[in-house]
């Protein structure tokens, strides 16, 4: 039998002082339809009504502690009314949510919600969505993505494109602000990482988001940044390495020997950035001569394994008797952290340790860590390696390929182009490796 009570502010007083344990509900005499539900914690005011050549519906009013009885009856009676008229209260709750939700959910939000639940989104990727969706739509950090229409982002990207525009930017420090230039790459960057977490929202949360990259699409307004091609060439590699090599070791707070050491480990191997300056000793193999990248750090999410030369071995030995972190092969600088010292990879190349690179008259040479990649394969394709193992140094995907599938992944057929590129860039009469003198880095 159903528990039916005179609703009034102090009968449900003495109704909430009595449940102390469970779950109870009860039913205004007077007017059936108006439910209370009582539990230890908290009460609620609810419509139960069959819905006319349906089912029985229960649709949340309030709080008791939010709405009145007198309130909770008012409000029951129009909940009835729309029943009774047809009208789906719960699909009318969920759509008011989703709006609220949809104007309130500011793009800092959105971006948190996207890259916590696209778990299986390379570190590296995060940053540069990150990085991208602040520079270039900072101002919109704390504010509701809906503001963010087509036409907005049109004229934004716009400006990205060809003005060094700073003022709305959401960085932490001047220099970040400084490094902001017109950029038409970080444009297209900075959109599409936009529309990303957009239409993730649109699909996994149901929110009524446009399609910000529409008016860029149609107007045909891409960047459409053509792929680098920079890599050292001729003279400039032998300049390029033998002003690396001459660079000298770790001063606290100088990294140079380290940036260096990282420098040459990248030409080397033509790995990426991210999978070689977060190097971990772990990963390193002395007795097989190989370093095996794991798949979260790489970019097409498998595990990586790589031999190296004699050179970069007898680097990585010298660098282990004076390592200064216990994880990272090339740590960054140190830092204190309740109480102890903790060391993360080298985030990047500095202004400085780039500035005294240079070629054999004193001019700075221009290179980035991607075009060391570049260079590498360039060399390998030019010694006629062959295309698959090609592809497995640059561990490109070879799934669509049918015949790449009948061959083994084995490292050691790789050992021979690795070593000829090592002899290509140290010079023909580098067999036998001489370490740099080192000086203490502590």
């Amino acid at each position: 039998m159903p528990n039916y009570e005179t609703f009034t502010e102090a009968s449900v007083k003495k109704l909430r002082a009595r449940i102390t344990a469970g779950r109870a509900e009860y039913q205004a005499k007077d007017f059936p339809a108006l439910h209370l539900r009582i539990s230890p914690s908290s009460a609620s005011w609810y419509v139960r009504k069959r819905v006319p050549g349906g089912s029985w519906v229960r649709v949340l009013l309030g709080k008791v502690d939010d709405m009145s009885v007198d309130a909770a009856r008012k409000a029951a009676l129009k909940a009835v009314g729309k029943l009774v008229d047809g009208q789906d209260l719960a699909a009318e709750k969920r759509a008011r949510k989703a709006e609220e939700e949809r104007n309130g959910l500011t793009l800092g939000e959105g971006l948190a919600i996207y890259l916590a639940e696209r778990d299986k989104l390379r570190p590296a990727t995060k940053q540069t969505y990150e990085r991208d969706l602040r520079t270039t739509f900072g101002d919109y950090w704390d504010r509701p993505l809906v503001d963010l229409t087509p036409e907005k982002v049109r004229d934004r990207h716009r400006d990205r494109k060809t003005r060094d525009i700073r003022a709305q930017a959401k960085v932490e420090t001047a220099l970040s602000r400084k490094r902001i230039k017109a950029s038409p790459a970080r444009a297209d960057g900075a959109v599409r990482a936009l529309r990303a977490v957009v239409n993730y929202l649109r699909a996994e949360r149901g929110l009524d988001l446009p399609d910000v990259a529409r008016r860029i699409t149609a107007t045909k307004g891409w960047g459409n940044v053509a792929r680098r091609k920079r890599a050292l060439v001729g003279d400039t590699l032998p300049e390029f390495v033998t002003a690396v090599r001459a660079l000298p070791d770790d001063l606290p707070p100088d990294l140079t020997g380290t940036q260096r050491d990282l420098t040459l480990f990248l030409l080397c191997t033509a790995l990426r950035w991210s999978a070689a300056a977060g190097l971990e000793w772990s990963e390193v193999d002395y007795k097989a001569k190989s370093v095996t990248i794991p798949a979260w750090r790489m970019k097409g999410k498998l595990d990586h394994s790589l031999p190296l030369g004699q050179h970069m071995m007898a680097m990585l030995k010298q660098r282990q008797k004076e390592a200064r972190s216990d994880r990272f092969v090339f740590p960054g600088l140190a830092r204190e952290e309740r109480g102890r010292v903790v060391y993360e990879a080298l985030g990047r190349l500095s202004k400085r340790f780039l500035d005294k690179i240079k070629d054999a008259e004193g001019a700075a040479i221009t290179w980035s860590p991607h075009d060391l990649r570049r260079t590498a394969l360039s060399l390998l394709e030019a010694m006629d390696v062959s295309a698959y193992a090609l592809k497995a140094i640059a561990a490109h995907s070879q799934l669509a390929d049918v015949t790449a599938g009948y061959i083994t992944d084995d490292v050691e057929r790789l050992r021979v182009p690795i070593e000829r590129l090592e002899r290509r860039i140290f010079g023909q009469a580098s067999a036998k490796v001489v370490p740099l003198k080192r000086r203490s880095a502590n």
